[in-house]
């Protein structure tokens, strides 16, 4: 006779009784939570040792960081709101030669060209050995011109040989009155005053041709567009022989009412003063791990924030921090606690440590006091 199957129920019994019931123990309670507490060591170490590209950071002097990334004492959106991006139409015809002298030969002939379209043609000269000194400098490669370059000629090895290429990356303006007022350095609009002769200096305005302006458009402190701005004149500028000295400053404007602008501090400047420092840098080609380990990705022309501390008046017209920054940060908002500019930005220091400057930072910035721009450009509006 067959012997009865036991109940669906009796069944899920018995298996529960031989499975399940041992597991209850507490044995398994241990691997449990053992288990849990791998999950959480593990996800703590993602986030420290990841690519922690939101992670707020406090005040560091290396690093090229998303604003929303970086807590401010200030209105940070008015900030923003009263940046502009600046851009040349330049393109490079780079010839590069077998030797020294047919490179330096060439060079003496080479002229730049200013097309009616406004587009400039810079002539670049070199020679082979320098090409294999540039593949072989990271720091080299991040200064303009030479970026492209290498860029250009990576895998090319028969010379002479030439290729038109763009410049990449962007300049920084600001704000200053809520007209469409705004300042940047002389060398970003250096383009507009050679094609005009107007190196000497120049008080009258110039309808801006070979560059082109644009504004972030901001919502909710992040950058989700860009506006461009037109019929923009170029009002006032410094001689070329100022901005080699240090005064490197121009005054443009735009037929617009300005979204924002930023008030100028004319009270001077101290030592270990914080400062931070807005602009639109295209790369630092830094160690990964270093600016992993920071909390900040690579520069790619897009709005970035700096920060750091003043160091000292080096003559009349400039004064050093230890901000990060490199091309595409001229002519940025040298701004302090206040939410007041104390200067702009003018150059990247030293030069003589690009090589470091490409694995982890080693300088800082040049400014340009902003009381010593108020003095020659004397813009009517500034309060004092």
């Amino acid at each position: 006779m067959e012997k009865p199957r036991p109940s669906l129920d009796a069944r899920c019994s018995m298996l529960d009784a031989r499975f399940w019931r041992p597991w209850r123990s507490w044995r398994f309670v241990l691997f449990r939570a053992r288990k849990r507490l791998g999950w959480v060591l593990l996800g703590i170490i993602l986030l420290l040792g990841g690519t922690p590209i939101n992670r707020p950071v406090t005040l560091v002097d290396e690093g090229l960081f998303l604003p929303e990334q970086v807590t401010v004492p200030f209105d940070k959106e008015r900030v923003l709101k009263s940046l502009v991006r600046i851009k040349s139409r330049v393109y490079f015809a780079i010839t590069i030669y077998n030797t020294p002298r047919e490179a330096e030969a060439a060079r003496l002939a080479a002229q730049k060209v200013f097309l009616p379209e406004g587009i400039t043609i810079w002539p670049i000269v070199l020679d082979k050995f320098f090409l294999d000194r540039l593949r072989t400098d990271p720091g080299l490669r991040l200064l303009p011109v030479y970026y492209e370059v290498a860029r250009a000629f990576e895998h090319v090895d028969s010379f002479p040989s030439q290729k038109f290429v763009p410049l990449e990356g962007a300049a920084t303006g600001f704000f200053i009155s809520p007209d469409g007022y705004f300042l940047t350095s002389y060398h970003v609009v250096s383009e507009e005053i050679e094609a005009a002769g107007r190196t000497d200096g120049g008080y009258q305005p110039l309808a801006c041709r070979y560059m082109s302006f644009e504004m972030p458009i901001i919502e909710g402190g992040r950058v989700v567009g860009y506006q461009p701005l037109r019929n923009v004149q170029l009002i006032r500028h410094v001689s070329a022989e100022e901005s080699k000295l240090g005064l490197d400053a121009a005054l443009l404007k735009a037929d617009m009412e300005s979204p924002a602008y930023l008030e100028l501090d004319l009270n001077g400047i101290i030592a270990d003063m914080p400062v931070w420092v807005f602009g639109f840098p295209i790369r630092t080609q830094r160690d990964a791990q270093q600016r992993t380990s920071l909390g900040y990705a690579d520069a790619n022309g897009g709005l970035r924030l700096s920060q750091g501390k003043l160091q000292q008046l080096v003559n009349e017209y400039n004064f050093t921090s230890t901000a990060d920054g490199l091309s595409g940060s001229s002519g940025a908002p040298t701004i302090n606690q206040q939410g007041r500019v104390v200067g702009l930005v003018q150059n990247v220091s030293p030069e003589n440590e690009a090589s470091r400057r490409a694995v982890v930072f080693a300088g800082g910035l040049i400014h340009v006091d902003i009381r010593a721009i108020v003095k020659r450009l004397n813009p009517e509006w500034v309060k004092r």
